[in-house]
């Protein structure tokens, strides 16, 4: 578990613990899903947009609505996007913290 006391910047010097292995899976599943998204949902909307089977009646005016199905599905790839780069900010904070802390270490130890 990683702890850093956050004390600076205005904050109350509470103590934030990271498991880095379950912030690492997070990212790793959510790169999953943006794959999955890229390569196959995403040219499949594609293909399944240009598909015109009802041409008329009743019928093409209710398939109107996947269209703005395939809409979604595409912001869900634009919300999972978003979620992959919380997480990599995350990460460099995370690197960054420990990188401020190694060297206020090293400067109290005079190596």
């Amino acid at each position: 578990m990683h702890e850093t006391a956050m004390s600076d910047g205005g904050g109350s010097g509470v103590r934030i613990d990271v498991n880095p292995d379950e912030i690492t899976s997070i990212y790793k599943f959510l790169e999953e899903i943006l794959t999955e998204l890229e390569t196959n949902a995403s040219p499949n909307i594609e293909k399944l947009g240009n598909l015109h089977y009802y041409t008329e009646g009743k019928a093409k005016k209710a398939m109107e609505v996947y269209a703005e199905a395939n809409q979604k599905v595409m912001d869900l790839y634009d919300n999972y996007t978003r979620a992959s780069t919380l997480v990599i900010d995350i990460l460099n904070t995370m690197i960054q913290v420990d990188e401020e802390i190694a060297k206020k270490i090293i400067a109290k130890l005079g190596v």
